[in-house]
């Protein structure tokens, strides 16, 4: 009976403490902020749907060659190398030499990057050093 009496007895004191005033409250006193602000309204206009990205177009040939070629003469890492470039409508043949297993990832990537949904041929021959 004395463990019951001392039990309500902190049990008291436990929640007057609780409701002092100036603690902070454990839940916040206000609701959740507008959405928009005082005096606005949301959108009338529908959002419009997602819309998917254009196609992209396939280059042809001649054009596939013309930008794996630029980009391989104009890689400063492929300066000292020799990879000519045929492109046909099924494939992207290089072929030729170079100095490196760099310099020939390299010049696959760029091809690559161009070929679309083209073959690549890797005719390229890295070069003995001496």
């Amino acid at each position: 009976m004395k463990c019951m009496r001392w039990g309500i007895a902190l049990s008291l004191v436990t929640l007057s403490f609780g409701q002092q005033p100036g603690r902070p409250q454990t839940s916040p006193p206000y609701g959740t902020p507008p959405t928009f602000p005082e005096g606005r309204q949301a959108p009338t206009q529908p959002t419009p749907p997602d819309q998917e990205a254009p196609r992209s177009r396939r280059l042809s040939s001649t054009e596939a060659r013309q930008q794996i070629a630029e980009h391989l003469n104009s890689e400063p890492a492929l300066e000292n190398t020799n990879v000519d470039v045929k492109v046909d409508q099924d494939s992207v043949e290089l072929k030729g030499t170079v100095s490196t297993a760099e310099q020939h990832d390299l010049a696959l990537r760029i091809a690559q990057s161009y070929a679309g949904d083209r073959k690549i041929v890797d005719k390229i021959k890295l070069r003995r050093q001496t």
